[in-house]
């Protein structure tokens, strides 16, 4: 299990060194807090990237190549999710279904409160 975590937090080390350094939209600087592990395995990372200046998004798919290399996917992230609460619950989750849905909007109120509507939600 050791041996897992090590390895894990070297690839997280060697993906930092070929990481994007700055953001695209206003050229912040980007430091090791903007980069968020939504899921990983032994061979590759997915990662949400938020710039703390202007709030600009992306997901990244590192993946670590058998011969040592590393190849990088960023992809813009546009998204009502923006906590790193609701990212992770909702990270590597199907896809809501139609009766799902039905569900959710068969118990809605316009008198509901926020706490009342995230009880719903993430039952």
């Amino acid at each position: 299990m050791e041996d897992i975590l090590q390895d894990k937090q070297n690839f997280f080390r060697h993906f930092l060194t070929v990481a994007p350094k700055h953001c695209d939209n206003c050229g912040s600087r980007y430091n090791e807090a903007d980069f968020k592990v939504i899921n990983s395995n032994n061979n590759s990372i997915v990662l949400h990237l938020k710039c703390h200046d202007c709030q600009n998004t992306y997901v990244l798919n590192v993946m670590n190549q058998p011969n040592g290399s590393m190849g990088a996917q960023r992809i813009p992230f546009n998204s009502d999710v923006n906590s790193d609460i609701e990212l992770e619950f909702f990270a590597g989750s199907e896809g809501v279904g139609s009766n799902e849905a039905l569900d959710v909007f068969s118990q809605l109120d316009a008198k509901m409160t926020k706490d009342q509507l995230q009880k719903i939600i993430f039952e």
